[in-house]
């Protein structure tokens, strides 16, 4: 990393402009409009009428022109952006970082890591293999940024609750995926985000891990996109001392549920619960015989239109996000998560994935 010789704002592309793509690129442009620390320059989309089409959108009522292209490698060669974000497909996520940290571009790069282990494997070592390549990229886990779980880690560090000894995290959503969406299988597509939450929560490696999965309901409706379950729990097991717990499934079809719960020896913490008014995140703590030590409701965005439900569950997590990128770049400093970050979830859920292929037999991890 180099330092930046003047004060001049990060040029920012937007690589996959689809379901979130474009919804990072409108963070970036409020990230710019709040502290001119960057600017959103180009949006990049293998489908060109898709990159056209954002493109003019985002252009609208801005003092420059959004520009389009339909490669990685033509943004690069365009010298038009210094980093990006790249949402595009789970199968493109290796080759579009490879060639724009080749171009010298910092990347923010969406989860998961890659399509595979193997390629999330092959990705981490091409990183590591030259110095100045292994503080380029920067893991999309917007939860390490989302107010209610930077809270309920706080409480935890501050022992509040005792000594940890249990993590329950649940994500299911209302439906299944999209027509056309990629999917690299139930865990690796959701659960990620659940495992790495339980390896930053908890601050430890997982030894081994148990699971059972099905497709329970939305795999059976006719033309839904094809994934290995649409239903899973996995336990993990943390050292002898500490489980983790995490339910992944596409049929909450009351609404999106995302949950999470740290028991401890002296009382437990839950964020966020499944009610009436998704525009609130609830944090409860509580200590023995129903102590509250803290309760707190912590509002979400409304973007006053529709938007997938995580986008209106963690939009301020993902703004945030952007934000602690663009910091990072025009500071050259280190992200503070990075694809190694990436690589331990991926493992997790591969192993997770494994287990629930061979129901009974505990996988090591």
């Amino acid at each position: 990393m180099t330092a930046r010789a003047n004060d001049e704002p990060i040029r920012l592309a937007a690589v996959g402009v689809g379901r979130i793509g474009k919804f990072h690129a409108r963070h970036v442009q409020e990230v710019a409009a709040a502290d001119e620390t960057c600017l959103l320059t180009a949006v990049v989309d293998r489908h060109a009428d898709t990159a056209k089409r954002v493109a003019a959108e985002l252009s609208a009522g801005q003092a420059h022109e959004i520009l389009a292209f339909d490669s990685p490698e033509a943004l690069a060669a365009a010298g038009v952006a210094e980093a990006a974000v790249v949402a595009s497909r789970t199968a493109d996520h290796r080759r579009d970082t490879q060639a724009l940290v080749e171009s010298g571009l910092r990347v923010l790069l969406e989860k998961p890591l890659a399509d595979t282990l193997k390629e999330a494997k092959e990705l981490g070592a091409w990183l590591e293999a030259e110095p100045g390549r292994n503080q380029s990229v920067m893991l999309a886990f917007q939860r390490r940024y989302d107010e209610p779980l930077l809270r309920a880690k706080a409480l935890l560090d501050a022992g509040r609750i005792g000594t940890l000894f249990k993590i329950v995290s649940i994500l299911e959503d209302p439906e299944p995926p999209p027509p056309g969406y990629q999917s690299s299988g139930l865990l690796t597509d959701m659960g990620v985000h659940n495992a790495d939450e339980v390896l930053w929560l908890s601050g430890r490696s997982p030894t081994a891990v148990l699971g059972m999965g099905g497709g329970l309901y939305n795999q059976k409706i006719d033309g839904v996109v094809v994934e290995d379950f649409d239903d899973a729990f996995v336990q993990l097991w943390l050292g002898e001392d500490v489980v983790a717990q995490i339910q992944v499934s596409r049929n909450h079809v009351a609404g999106y549920r995302n949950e999470t719960t740290l028991y401890g020896t002296e009382g437990l913490i839950h964020v966020g619960h499944f009610d009436d008014d998704p525009l609130k995140v609830w944090l409860e703590a509580y200590g023995k015989e129903h102590v509250v030590i803290e309760k707190q409701a912590f509002p979400t965005r409304n973007y006053e239109r529709p938007v997938p439900v995580f986008i209106r569950r963690f939009g301020p997590a993902y703004k945030a996000e952007v934000a602690a990128f663009v910091a990072c770049c025009a500071a050259a400093k280190p992200f503070a998560v990075t694809h190694q970050d990436g690589l331990r979830a991926m493992a997790v859920v591969a192993a997770a994935a494994a287990a629930l292929r061979t129901v009974g037999q505990a996988q090591p991890l």
